[in-house]
């Protein structure tokens, strides 16, 4: 067993010092610095060249100076410019394999801090690139006129530089060989190190993580607002259909007039379920704000709330429908009337679930200011509050979203759903 682990250790130790020699990355890597290299290059032949134009007597000092100031704020402009750091981003992502989640799209103008970190990876780019350009353009012809020297064609350089190593062939070898390999383990030590600079200089600041993790927060809410789209309408349809293909089957020889009314039942309640499901299909292609069209179907709200009304009916529910209060025609705002009438529907198809036949007084009303919606139906069969399922949870989080109340429980020998809507718009769009 010691045996294997220390094959298996003496492995992982020949991949780890080969690696550079045999992995893409380097090569990438390399790529990457070569780039570097050349646009450092051309900063130091631009500054160069003004040094020399700066020594020579006979240059203009004033109009030299002007073209030098003019020059330094054009090549040093570029690292604090946002397209160039979203450049920098996507090549260290392509040449460098940095995960797209440590170093994700910037969004947004950039802050003057995230400017100057762009600049400093800027110019550890052209750093690190100098220098391996550089190495490169020494190693190479330094290794091929070593290796010349190994095999006797031309031994002149070795003979002015290293007159001692001219009797051991082998040593030139040798060192050629070091000249070469010294070429990607240095390339490789420049990706470690850019690597590990990437998310500190090229990633998001604090205010653009807060601002993800609250586009996050929003997206992972809208999330949850889709599921209980779906599970109030779909819940609810059946809940419905189940029931009215029970009674369909039961009359279907007894009562084939009160068969077929079920049957009418069952395909209403589907055409509305597929209209809601069209509505949060909407909401997903197009987003909430986009306006209503082929394909969408309009939100419900405290207007069909008469048809939820008749399709419990149907369903052999008993229901009562108090209005103490107009509430349709938009005199409810928008969001409350879709998540009053969301209320009313879970209410009445636990009612409908839970205790069937039994009947079920639905009373909508204003009062300071307020909407308040309560359903009751006789307590035998109601889920309790502890155990109620996902369609009491998703209430919750449909009054909270609002600034409302929630009560539900036994109350004087019934179970009660009490919900209280503020109807101020602008605490609605605080909220």
């Amino acid at each position: 067993m010691t045996g294997r682990t220390t094959a298996g250790g003496g492995r992982r130790t020949l991949r780890w010092a080969l690696g550079p020699l045999t992995s893409a990355s380097t090569v990438r890597a390399g790529v990457y610095l070569v780039i570097g290299g050349v646009l450092a290059g051309a900063y130091v032949a631009l500054a160069a060249g003004f040094v020399q134009m700066f020594a020579d007597p006979a240059t203009p000092r004033v109009a030299v100076g002007v073209l030098a100031l003019v020059s330094a704020v054009i090549v040093g402009s570029p690292p604090f410019l946002a397209p160039v750091r979203a450049l920098e981003i996507a090549a260290v992502r392509t040449f460098l394999d940095v995960d797209p989640r440590v170093l994700p799209d910037p969004v947004g103008p950039p802050t003057v801090a995230t400017r100057w970190r762009g600049a400093a990876w800027f110019a550890l780019h052209l750093a690190l690139g100098c220098a391996v350009t550089l190495g490169l353009l020494v190693a190479v012809p330094l290794a091929t006129q070593l290796a010349l020297s190994a095999f006797g064609v031309d031994r002149s350089f070795l003979v002015q530089m290293a007159p001692t190593l001219v009797r051991h062939p082998a040593w030139w070898a040798a060192l050629a060989l070091f000249t070469v390999l010294a070429l990607p383990y240095g390339a490789a030590l420049a990706r470690r190190l850019l690597r590990q600079s990437a998310e500190p200089l090229l990633g998001p600041d604090q205010t653009a993580r807060i601002a993800e993790l609250e586009a996050q927060a929003d997206r992972l809410a809208e999330r949850g607002r889709l599921a209980r789209e779906v599970h109030d309408s779909v819940g609810h349809a059946l809940t419905v259909t189940t029931l009215q293909a029970a009674a369909a089957a039961r009359q279907v020889e007894t009562d084939p007039a009160a068969a077929r009314r079920s049957l009418v039942a069952i395909e209403e309640a589907g055409r509305s379920a597929m209209a809601d499901l069209d509505h949060v299909l909407g909401l997903l292609r197009a987003g909430d704000d986009a306006p209503p069209g082929p394909g969408r179907a309009p939100a419900r709200s405290l207007d069909d709330l008469p048809a939820l009304v008749d399709d419990a009916r149907h369903a052999g529910t008993d229901v009562r429908l108090d209005l103490r209060a107009e509430t349709t025609g938009g005199a409810v705002p928008r969001a409350t009337s879709h998540e009053a009438y969301r209320v009313v529907q879970e209410a009445l198809t636990n009612a409908v679930r839970h205790a069937p036949g039994l009947p079920v007084t639905v009373r909508l009303s204003v009062v300071d200011g307020s909407l308040d919606v309560e359903v009751s139906n006789p307590l035998p069969g109601a889920p309790s509050p502890e155990g109620g399922g996902r369609g009491l949870h998703g209430m919750a989080e449909r009054v909270r979203l609002l600034r409302g109340e929630l009560e539900v429980g036994p109350r004087g020998g019934a179970w009660v759903v009490q919900v209280r809507f503020p109807l101020d718009r602008g605490a609605q769009r605080a909220g």
